[in-house]
């Protein structure tokens, strides 16, 4: 993949570059300073380090993802909940708190680059913890860690890998929670974890 880290700050800049110049999924990776530097070009995938000053970011992360094919992985210093929950609306394909170490951001722009996505566990796992909504308490305590699994972006043979289970219980299990919250596909799925009262 073709990529371009944006952000105001040099060191971080510098910093993804160096992590991800060993990755063998990012073929390169440009720096740009504003969003209008994605424009030089075409890539395939763009990370953004988001700060307080985000609405210049989401209008630019809505054209991404409206007018092109391209991967968007956000990187996110103050763990602000409705930061995440517009990224997710607007369908952004990685969500990762900035304190993730340098393998972690590899590893995420490898599933990126095989058309998966991948979210920060801790940030999923804490608005799941929540649980505050009846649908929710009508799954059962596997179905619930199944579909923690689902927003993180695994997929069943992952899944049934973490969990010691066979991937046709996966199945069911899934197939069960689609029913039981209404929901039409793994996407869906992952929005609904971080757009309800989760968050």
């Amino acid at each position: 993949m073709k990529g371009i880290i944006i952000s105001e700050s040099l060191v971080i800049r510098k910093g993804v570059s160096q992590i991800l110049s060993s990755e063998d999924s990012i073929e390169s990776l440009d720096e740009g300073y504003m969003c209008t530097d994605i424009k030089k070009d075409k890539y395939d995938l763009v990370i953004f380090d988001l700060n307080r000053n985000t609405k210049q970011y989401i209008d630019c992360i809505k054209d991404i993802k409206q007018n092109s094919d391209a991967k968007v992985m956000i990187l996110d210093f103050y763990e602000d909940t409705i930061l995440f929950a517009k990224c997710m609306k607007l369908g952004v394909d990685s969500y990762i708190l900035a304190n993730i170490e340098g393998e972690g951001i590899k590893y995420a722009a490898k599933l990126l680059s095989k058309g998966k996505k991948y979210f920060d566990s801790d940030l999923v796992e804490n608005y799941m913890k929540k649980d505050n909504l009846e649908e929710i308490r009508e799954l059962t305590k596997r179905e619930k860690e199944i579909l923690i699994c689902i927003s993180k972006g695994k997929s069943n043979h992952e899944i049934a890998d973490d969990l010691c289970i066979t991937e046709h219980t996966v199945k069911k299990h899934t197939s069960n929670i689609f029913e039981k919250l209404n929901l039409r596909d793994r996407t869906h799925a992952a929005l609904y974890v971080h757009e309800r009262g989760i968050i």
